[in-house]
């Protein structure tokens, strides 16, 4: 028993040595944490006030960096939110494509490739040679047929032409006017008297060409109704069959008329697919029909007979 009250007490002993000597360990750490403590402060306080102020400095600049970093990416976030709206707000419906309207397709590609409507020309103008047929053909057929001459011709057709000039008002109405020149000579012989002479004529008109057709094109077939006149200057000799004298007979005549001509245009180059620019064109009229002046009845087959350009 003795033993064992001797070792109980020996395990004491040792136990409070170890437990004192750990308390003295932290202790001893305790003070060299303050000593730390301590020192760092009177480090800082030793400082310079130079250092201290770039330290507040830089500290200030860091914040200020941050807050403009933070600002841009709200600003960004935002942005980035309104697109979204922006694209979320449109609809399927609103997005799908329109239907073109094929009125509109066609007019746009008539005007592009001027094929119809008043781009295609405004201006035409032309030689008529029927002025020409006229005075060489069918003048002097008609009066000769009906006033023989034994000698010479009644009515011989020297030469003639005319000059037409179109300017385009709408689609299918062009304005059009006529000035020409054509000669004749004139013989006559009776018991009495012996005339020769020759007669200067100088036609014009002015009137509306109506086309009608399918499409807004001035070419196919039109009716033309016009006014004009034709002025004639006479100049020839009269011999006296009894005494052989001379006289001379010059005179002017003004002949006014009012007329309707039908006919019509072909344009050349539309076959070959050109519809706009110069272009060749010809114009044929079957009749001229009307009441005149000087003549009251007006009948002329085939007045017209043109070639021209459209531009």
């Amino acid at each position: 028993m003795r033993f064992l009250l001797k070792v109980l007490l020996l395990i004491f002993i040792l136990l409070n040595i170890n437990c004192v000597s750990f308390a003295q360990d932290i202790l001893n750490n305790n003070t060299n944490l303050i000593n730390v403590d301590i020192g760092a402060q009177n480090i800082t306080e030793e400082l310079p006030e130079d250092t201290k102020t770039e330290e507040t400095e830089n500290l200030e600049e860091t914040e200020k960096t941050e807050e403009e970093n933070l600002e841009t990416n709200e600003n960004i976030t935002e942005e980035n939110l309104i697109d979204d709206n922006f694209i979320m707000d449109y609809s399927l419906i609103d997005v799908m494509p329109f239907e073109p309207d094929t009125n509109l397709l066609s007019v746009i590609s008539n005007e592009n490739n001027f094929e119809n409507g008043i781009k295609s020309h405004r201006h035409s103008i032309g030689i008529d040679f029927g002025t020409t047929i006229f005075a060489t053909f069918n003048a002097p057929l008609l009066v000769n047929l009906f006033f023989k001459q034994e000698k010479k011709q009644t009515l011989e057709g020297k030469f003639g032409f005319r000059l037409t000039y179109t300017y385009r008002l709408t689609d299918k109405i062009d304005l059009d006017a006529t000035f020409g020149l054509y000669v004749l000579n004139t013989y006559y012989k009776n018991t009495t008297t012996e005339y020769f002479g020759g007669t200067y004529a100088f036609p014009l008109s002015l009137g509306l060409r109506l086309y009608f057709n399918k499409k807004d094109r001035a070419s196919g077939f039109f009716l033309l109704p016009k006014i004009g006149a034709t002025i004639f200057a006479t100049k020839g000799r009269e011999i006296s069959m009894t005494d052989g004298n001379t006289i001379k007979k010059n005179s002017t005549l003004f002949d006014f008329y009012v007329a309707s001509e039908l006919g019509f245009r072909i344009d050349m180059s539309r076959k070959l697919g050109i519809n706009s620019g110069v272009r060749p064109f010809i114009d044929i009229s079957l009749l001229d029909v009307g009441v005149s002046y000087s003549y009251i009845f007006r009948f002329i087959p085939l007045p017209r007979l043109a070639i021209g350009i459209l531009f």
